[in-house]
This record gives C-alpha cells, structure tokens and sequence, in this order.
C-alpha cells in the first residue's frame, strides 16, 4: 500500500510541475527563440506555434528551451546550440526585401499588362485613307453591275 501511495504523489507532483511549466513555455521569452527554429513534425511553421491540441514536438522543444534559460544560457547560445544539434535547417529564415516585395511588383506589373492590353484592344483601328489600287476595268465592271439594279 505505501508503494501505492508514494507512486500515486509521485505522479500528482509530476502533473503539478508540468502545469507549472506550462506558462513558462509560452512565455514572450520563449516564444522569441521559439519563432526562430522550425518545427520538424511536418507543419511547416516555426517552433511558437499555438495549435489547439498543440504540437508534441514543439513542447518538448519549448521546454527543452525552459531548462536551457534556466541554466543560464542567452538566446544566441540556444540558437547555436540547436544549430549544432540538427544543422542550419532547423532556423527559420525570414524573407528579404524581395520577399515582402516581390508579389506587390509582380501584381503591379500584371495589372499594367492588363490595363495596356485592354486599351490597345479597346483603341479603333484607324482606316488606310490609301487602300490598294482598283483595277479601272474592274472598277467599270462593278459601275455596270450597280446601274443594273434599278
């Protein structure tokens, strides 16, 4: 009965610390080294991820991250750290100018090849005043066949 009863507070300490951690987890500390690894369970999102069931993979990163802050380490050294562990793969690389840029240029020049296309369409295409030359005798021929008509 006394192993009972010891496992039984063993597990109800072991819930309590969890809990405990829990809020440490998701933390704006944590959250701010967090955002900077990618999560490797196939999501495809960064390591601060807040799914509802939440992720397995990024809790036990986040509190992997908990215990190296709690050991004095800075977030550099923890970047690193993940870095020597998995490789340069695992940091999530925000985009460059031409990132956050690009699809606004590429819609603003697609909408000017519309708007070009549309107006050269919507243009009237202007008559030559200087057509091909008629043949005289065709010319007679089409004057006979209009006089006919009466």
């Amino acid at each position: 009965m006394r192993k009972w009863k010891s496992s039984f507070l063993i597990a109800i300490m072991m819930a309590a610390a969890i809990g405990q951690t829990a809020t440490e987890m998701d933390s704006p500390q944590i959250n701010r080294i967090a955002a900077k690894l990618k999560c490797n369970c196939g999501c495809n999102q960064n390591m601060a991820c807040v799914m509802p069931p939440g992720c397995p993979v990024c809790k036990t990163n986040k509190a992997k991250m908990v215990n190296m802050q709690k050991s004095g380490m800075s977030d550099q050294q923890i970047l690193d750290q993940y870095v020597a562990e998995n490789g340069k793969d695992v940091l999530v690389v925000p985009p460059g100018i031409a990132g956050i840029l690009g699809p606004y240029i590429a819609l603003t020049l697609g909408l000017g090849l519309v708007i070009f296309t549309i107006r050269r369409l919507m243009r009237p295409k202007a008559a030559s005043p200087n057509g091909p030359p008629i043949d005289p005798e065709t010319l007679a021929r089409i004057e006979k066949d209009t006089a006919n008509l009466d």
